[in-house]
């Protein structure tokens, strides 16, 4: 009795299991097909500096630690023929390193509240006021405002450079400031990484886009010439000593005439830079002067070589490589770097006392220059502005030295500016006047044919000099017009 009350028991239990799996699967036939999901895939494109995929949108590349904002500008697209990048709500961009500080454009500004001030700079404090007015642009006494559209800016003019710094002309790359970014840190880096990519080149001789490779006998053929010995050029230099190459270095100044043309009396240096054969860079204080300093350390630490006083006049691609003409003689190399700078060569007054530490050739951040007295020579807009921006409030003992008599190159704002500077004592005007020398603590100006020596800290020659595209023009180079996203550089540290 037992056994057959079992049986019924596991028959009704199988029963109902059976049962319930029919139902499913009658159900399972009747339901119409589902279509598979796709599976998000996540875009991705090769870091430029290791080639290993990287996912769309980030900031480092997860396996070689390269931050992807150093090929900004090398990414950025080339505007066409006819546009102008003009799309969107227009909105001031304000450059850091060229604000003043003067707050024009906050006065300026009709719809009021869009800009203020904050810590010594201009910023845009309310963004969805900002109409397009572009009165800021107009004011702005050292064109750090510029109008952006759509997050972009309008324009910037660069060498047509790839990720891997090579431009239009196979083996010839752009490292530094003269591909559009100033920085001193992204400049180092780029220097380090065109050298790699070189040596990757001629690792592969013979390889599609290499340099046709050198007779076996011309002893004089280099691997490689560097052209400009600052931040780029120098990092350049080590990293082709580091790895054996055979190298040249040429310097259109002296050593390090990059750091001690820089314009600013202070600059930012928020963290160390790994320099090639030296180590962590870091310089605290942050002024030029330290700067110098560790930059003479390097070169007697190291044993770099950088030929000065050589500047080169001529690039041309030729059978093996490249021939450089300069004022002393033509080298060949097989691949050349150039890491000139984009001011390209301030022109000079040619005068005793011109190669001390305390000249400049542009002007940047001038609120950091206090109770000295300075002296601003040319008679153009860069040197009238210069002179405002440095005199506003009284802040400074300014001095503004020109040639001729009356101000007819500048433009009727700076003009009027100069004209209330100069009667309310802010700016001394000598007209008719030519700086004879320059010295530690003063300096001495020939002012309508007799001599006056005058205090000074600071000398600013601001008379313009040669833009490096037109050499870039008869290299062969490509330049071209990018539109940048915002906040693309803001220090120059």
């Amino acid at each position: 009795m037992e056994t057959l009350f079992a049986f019924f028991i596991a028959a009704g239990v199988t029963f109902f299991f059976v049962r319930r799996y029919l139902r499913q699967l009658t159900a399972a036939q009747k339901a119409p097909a589902r279509v598979a999901q796709p599976v998000a895939r996540v875009e991705t494109g090769p870091c430029p500096r290791c080639g290993k995929p990287i996912a769309k949108g980030t900031s480092f590349c997860p396996h070689c630690g390269a931050a992807l904002a150093m090929w900004a500008v090398h990414r950025a697209a080339v505007l066409t023929s006819g546009s102008n990048g003009k799309s969107g709500k227009p909105r001031p961009m304000i450059n850091a390193s060229l604000c003043v500080g003067c707050g024009s454009c906050v006065e300026a500004c009709p719809e009021t509240g869009t800009l203020a001030m904050a810590s010594g700079k201009a910023i845009l404090a309310e963004p969805d006021r900002c109409v397009g007015h572009a009165k800021c642009v107009e004011v702005c006494p050292t064109q750090a405002i510029t109008l952006s559209f759509g997050g972009v800016l309008q324009t910037i003019r660069v060498p047509h450079v790839k990720e891997n710094y090579e431009t239009n002309i196979p083996g010839l790359f752009i490292a530094g400031e003269l591909g559009g970014m100033g920085l001193i840190k992204t400049a180092v880096n780029e220097g380090k990484l065109a050298i790699d990519h070189v040596r990757a080149r001629l690792q592969k001789n013979g390889a599609a886009g290499a340099a046709p490779a050198p007779a076996q006998d011309a002893a004089d053929t280099f691997d490689v010439a560097i052209v400009g010995a600052g931040p780029a050029g120098l990092s350049a230099a080590l990293t082709a000593q580091q790895h054996e190459l055979r190298y040249i270095a040429l310097e259109q100044g002296e050593i390090a005439a990059t750091i001690r043309q820089y314009p600013r009396h202070k600059f930012l240096m928020a963290e160390p830079i790994e320099m090639p054969l030296y180590g962590s860079l870091y310089v605290a204080d942050g002024t030029k002067e330290a700067l110098l300093a560790v930059w003479e350390t390097i070169l007697a630490n190291t044993g770099v070589r950088i030929q000065t006083n050589e500047r080169v006049e001529r690039i041309t691609r030729n059978g093996k490589g490249f021939e450089i003409v300069t004022a002393k003689g033509k080298y060949h190399a097989r691949f050349v770097v150039m890491a000139m700078g984009r001011r390209g060569s301030p022109r000079r007054l040619g005068i005793p006392g011109e190669e001390l530490g305390k000249v400049a050739y542009r002007l940047i951040e001038a609120e950091t220059y206090e109770g000295k007295d300075i002296l601003v020579a040319g008679g153009g807009d860069s040197a009238v502005e210069a002179a405002i921006a440095l005199s506003r409030n009284g802040r400074n003992r300014v001095t503004l030295c020109y040639r001729g008599e009356a101000f007819e190159r500048v433009r009727d704002r700076n003009r009027q500016q100069l004209e209330v500077a100069e009667k309310s004592g802010w700016v001394r005007i000598l007209r008719k006047s030519n700086i004879v020398e320059i010295r530690p603590e003063s300096v001495t100006v020939d002012v309508r044919g007799a001599p006056a020596e005058i205090p000074n800290h600071f000398v600013f020659i601001l008379i313009g000099g040669e833009s490096p595209e037109d050499f870039l023009r008869r290299t062969g180079i490509e330049i071209v017009e990018k539109s940048l996203a915002v906040d693309l550089e803001r220090t120059f540290a």
